[in-house]
């Protein structure tokens, strides 16, 4: 159907196949695989949908965007990345390289901040300075909500965060937050590239939606805003809050799509009647 679809399944119930079908059909119908983005959690999920779309349809997985949030927000910026002033041959950090680039920028601003032993060590910070980032909340908010341990040192941390990004910025380089942030920027801040995304993708599907947070959510209510966005996910668990996940955006997900047809999978094939 026309229209924002959101599919609640329990555990087991065939949520991807839910999707690989989703794809299917909608081939079937003459759809393009250009035009379909799908988003997920792991690349593994992708490339396992786009196959079982391939042993159906015989449509080649290359010929799909299908990834997850952050392998396609990387595949965005190396094409658009100049819209908002990054340049396409930048670097994506690890984990270990993003603290230590942290930790440098922290000492540019406060040289003795990590030889006192009762602030955070480089990685718990950075962890505070993701959460913020991925809820797009503030660092306050933040430390209040999450990381209470850390009041003390509130007013301070926002400098680093800020001398962090500078850093990056002037080393042309990204962490894996940025993937996700830039993504969102270059839809919001730049018409013409989110005009390009908006009209290419004619159908958006997510994986695992529950497991959303704030920003990949609102990634998706941009891409989707010609509405046809299916979403599936299980509003019974919500594994990922680590990194931020919004349980909210599950619940919220029909204020934002108005006429959202809602989906119950009720029945759960992996486990015996009880």
């Amino acid at each position: 159907a026309p229209g924002p679809l959101l599919v609640l399944a329990g555990a087991g119930s065939g949520k991807t196949r839910t999707l690989t079908y989703r794809v299917a059909w909608l081939l079937s119908q003459g759809v393009r695989p250009g035009e379909i983005l799908l988003l997920t959690f792991t690349n593994k999920a992708a490339k396992e949908m786009l196959h079982r779309v391939h042993d159906l349809t015989g449509y080649e997985p290359a010929r799909f965007w299908g990834g997850t949030f952050h392998s396609l927000g990387n595949r965005a910026l190396r094409i658009y990345g100049d819209a908002i002033r990054l340049p396409r041959n930048f670097t994506i950090l690890d984990a270990d390289e993003s603290e230590t680039l942290l930790k440098q920028s922290v000492e540019a601003v406060d040289k003795l901040f990590f030889k006192d032993k009762t602030n955070p060590r480089p990685g718990p910070l950075f962890s505070v300075l993701s959460l913020a980032r991925n809820t797009q909340r503030s660092i306050r908010d933040t430390v209040t909500r999450n990381f209470p341990q850390y009041g003390e040192i509130t007013d301070r941390l926002p400098a680093f965060a800020a001398a962090y990004e500078k850093a990056r910025r002037d080393q042309s380089v990204v962490d894996y937050d940025d993937l996700l942030e830039l993504w969102l920027k270059l839809l919001t801040e730049a018409p013409e590239v989110a005009a390009y995304f908006t009209h290419r993708f004619r159908h958006v599907l997510v994986d695992e939606y529950q497991d959303t947070n704030t920003l990949q959510a609102q990634i998706v209510d941009k891409l989707a805003a010609h509405h046809q966005v299916m979403a599936v996910g299980d509003d019974a668990q919500c594994i990922y809050s680590w990194r931020g996940a919004d349980f909210e955006n599950i619940m919220t997900f029909p204020d934002r799509h108005p006429g959202t047809v809602i989906h119950r999978i009720e029945i759960n094939y992996r486990s015996t009647p009880e």
